[in-house]
This record gives C-alpha cells, sequence and structure tokens, in this order.
C-alpha cells in the first residue's frame, strides 16, 4: 500500500489537495482533501499511522501533472517581450521572472510565462487565447495583462 499526494489545485494562493490511500494493485481505498501545506502533512500522518505505512511509500504528484493528466488543460501561455539590456543581467531577470511567477500564483492564476528580449516595444502578450471560450474569461485575461504590465512597469517609459 502507498499514499499518494495530488496537489489539484490552487486557489488564492493556497494549494489544495488530494490524498489517497492505494492498494497494490492501484486502487483506492480512501481519499481525504487538504487544504493547505500543514492539513496535507497532518492528513498524509493520520493515514500513514492508520495503515501503517512508511514515509518510502509516499508519492507526490505536482500540479503540472495533475492537470496534464486531463486532456483538456491547457495553461495560458504569456510571453513578455523586454528591453533586450535587461536579459544583460542574468541575475536580474532571474529575479524579475520569479516576482512575476510568484505575483501569478498568489492570485492563483495558472499561466506558464516567456521572456523575449526585443529591441522594439515592451508588451506582454498572451499567445494561446483560443482556449478561452468565455467572453468573460477574455476581459479576465486583458485586465490580468494590464495588471502585470502596470504592476512589473512593461511598457512603461
Amino acid at each position: 500500500m502507498k499514499i499518494v499526494t495530488k496537489n489539484n489545485k490552487l486557489e488564492k494562493g493556497v494549494r489544495h489537495y488530494l490524498i489517497y490511500v492505494n492498494d497494490d494493485n492501484g486502487n483506492a481505498l480512501e481519499c481525504k482533501e487538504a487544504i493547505g501545506e500543514s492539513d496535507r502533512v497532518q492528513k498524509e500522518n493520520e493515514l500513514s499511522e492508520t495503515y501503517n505505512i512508511t514515509t518510502d511509500s509516499v508519492e507526490y504528484m505536482s500540479l503540472d501533472q495533475f492537470k496534464t493528466q486531463n486532456s483538456n488543460y491547457t495553461p495560458l501561455i504569456l510571453v513578455l517581450y523586454l528591453e533586450r539590456h535587461l536579459f544583460s543581467n542574468r541575475e536580474m531577470i532571474e529575479t524579475y521572472g520569479e516576482s512575476v511567477r510568484q505575483y501569478l500564483e498568489s492570485k492563483g492564476d495558472d499561466v506558464r510565462l516567456f521572456f523575449i528580449p526585443t529591441d522594439g516595444k515592451e508588451e506582454i502578450k498572451c499567445i494561446n487565447p483560443v482556449y478561452i471560450e468565455d467572453e468573460s474569461e477574455l476581459d479576465r485575461l486583458n485586465d490580468l495583462i494590464e495588471d502585470i504590465s502596470n504592476k512589473f512597469q512593461v511598457g512603461v517609459e
């Protein structure tokens, strides 16, 4: 038997988990939902004690792995076109990228980011908006791009 913890969503910066106890054939015997890290650890420990499962029989599935199991899942892909000189300092661009990623994650937005140097205008583009079916979601995407542009000074003179 083993415990399989699946990070199944990120909502306003808080991770949600499904914690399964699987038999030796991979069939789920029990499932618990946990919200946040401390709740996850507590429930994993409870299940481990109840079923006498050792820590080497605990498996973790990331949010990306969980979502890609569902063939309907496609994250938004944002490309940030930034002035070329910003890329001359690797540490600075990595810090900048990490700040943008953390900001989006704290809002619960599932977005993949790409940073491209440009000699032209700085801007942010969504390269896969065709996956957005609802017009209100498209408005939300436009608001998100505007929010990131303002917060991280993309295209600001």
